[in-house]
């Protein structure tokens, strides 16, 4: 017994010999970083505006093109009507599905059948030069959540040569301005 008493009696002097910072020097080391903080915030206010040479130039462009896709399902757009399918679930070839906003045109398609979909763009939009370049934000999946203003402008059903692994045919159209 006395023995763990001289252990447990050996680690406690241990352990508050192991302060390390004493408060004085702790709240010296407090006030030079905020010092530093605010020399360093002062510094960037005042420093006059310069371009980074990292951000890539941009390109003012507008989506067009088509698309075939498969009609899932007609749903309501829930924020103006809970009833009326304003809305279409659809799939390219071999994807997952997403929605699309078909409004008054959603009454003439039917689930289950494949389209070509006309897309239309109202508004200009700014991307990258490198995925100008690229493309690369061509796939309907992307383009639908990423630009607002992009719309099915008309559809037709879609016929034996639409289908398959190039059934998408998007393309940016660049701003003159």
């Amino acid at each position: 017994m006395k023995r763990i008493a001289c252990v447990a009696l050996l680690l406690a002097l241990l352990l508050t010999g192991c302060g390390g910072v004493s408060k004085e020097e702790y709240d010296a080391m407090v006030q030079e970083r905020d010092a530093l903080l605010a020399e360093a915030q002062l510094r960037e206010l005042q420093a006059p505006e310069a371009v980074p040479e990292d951000i890539p130039d941009t390109v003012t462009v507008k989506v067009k093109g088509d698309f075939t896709a498969t009609v899932r399902s007609l749903v309501p757009d829930y924020v103006t009507d809970g009833e009326t399918p304003r809305m279409a679930v659809v799939t390219l070839f071999q994807s997952g599905p997403f929605t699309i906003d078909t409004m008054d045109l959603t009454q003439f398609l039917e689930e289950g059948e494949t389209y070509v979909f006309e897309v239309g763009m109202s508004d200009y939009d700014i991307i990258t030069g490198q995925e100008y370049e690229s493309g690369s934000l061509l796939n309907p999946e992307v383009v639908f959540s990423m630009y607002p203003s992009l719309y099915i402008s008309n559809f037709r059903p879609a016929e034996e040569e639409d289908c398959g692994l190039d059934s998408v045919h998007l393309e940016y159209e660049a701003s003159e301005s």
